[in-house]
């Protein structure tokens, strides 16, 4: 599977570590995820980007995608600016992110065992790619 590129770009600032949190439930295809990102430089650090920055992914055992985020029909996201600020050593979730969480997807997660990821871009074109703690409920 190919996965699309999220709609918006990130821009940082300074410098950040992401990390995430996700909560499965097979049974009626719900995701809930917390996106946060941790300031581990010593000045404020500033993150632009757009509601849907975020892709989250299910791969398989060999890492390759199965599965993510599409949103169903015809989904517009809408051009907004967010900006996050994050102050030396805070850790902040990115509460504005759009289609990261739901039961209402493009495709059913198919059942299996699978390790989420959660991928952006930068303006630059570069990737940013972390795994997140999963939780899983039947």
């Amino acid at each position: 599977m190919d996965t699309k590129a999220p709609t918006h770009e990130v821009q940082i600032n300074g410098e950040i570590q992401f990390h995430g949190e996700i909560l499965w439930s097979a049974s009626d295809n719900s995701l809930n995820t917390k996106i946060k990102a941790k300031n581990i430089g010593t000045d404020t650090a500033r993150i632009e980007t757009g509601p849907c920055a975020f892709n989250i992914i299910a791969n398989n055992k060999n890492s390759e995608p199965v599965w993510y985020n599409r949103p169903p029909g015809k989904y517009v996201c809408p051009d907004e600016l967010i900006v996050y600020r994050i102050a030396p050593e805070e850790t902040k979730e990115l509460t504005d992110q759009m289609y990261i969480s739901g039961k209402n997807w493009f495709w059913d997660i198919p059942d299996g065992d699978w390790h989420f990821v959660v991928e952006s871009r930068t303006k630059s074109g570069r990737t940013i790619s972390f795994t997140v703690d999963e939780t899983k409920i039947n």
